[in-house]
């Protein structure tokens, strides 16, 4: 019987989350992620994603400048990345272990936020991530670049 630990408990919210992980995916050029752009991906209002910003940047996980943009701080990144690669994990592991042709990355999505650390770095020993992840991650296809359904 394998026990878990409590420590790796869910620490932001799957909101939180979200938006870390399309900034990250907005910004990997180097330029801040616009207002615009991130409202656009997650599909909701600009006004909103404003007010997220500004909670994201209490928490230190954001630098934000209105009309300029957000960045991600060393700790966003860190989380962004933790987050892209447990997707990824469980993306490669519903295609490639399971047989999961169809609809997959939803299915990556929701297990993301729901499934601790520990449980997502156990799938390590059924599929072996890309040395480039999370950077393989190609947010137009939604999906690794590496990974062929």
């Amino acid at each position: 019987m394998i026990h878990m630990s409590h420590e790796s408990e869910k620490t932001y919210s799957e909101s939180v989350e979200m938006y870390l992980k399309e900034i990250y995916l907005l910004s990997r050029d180097g330029d801040p992620a616009s207002t615009g752009a991130i409202a656009d991906r997650l599909g909701v209002s600009p006004p909103s994603v404003t007010d997220r910003l500004n909670h994201l940047t209490e928490l230190g996980l954001v630098t934000y400048e209105k009309h300029r943009g957000a960045s991600l701080t060393e700790r966003g990144t860190e989380e962004a990345v933790a987050l892209l690669r447990k997707h990824c994990r469980i993306e490669r592991f519903l295609v490639q272990e399971l047989g999961v042709t169809e609809g997959f990355h939803e299915e990556a999505c929701r297990l993301e936020h729901a499934l601790s650390d520990e449980v997502a770095a156990r799938l390590d020993r059924f599929v072996d991530l890309p040395d480039d992840c999370p950077d393989c991650y190609d947010p137009e296809a939604q999906h690794c670049t590496h990974l062929s359904p």
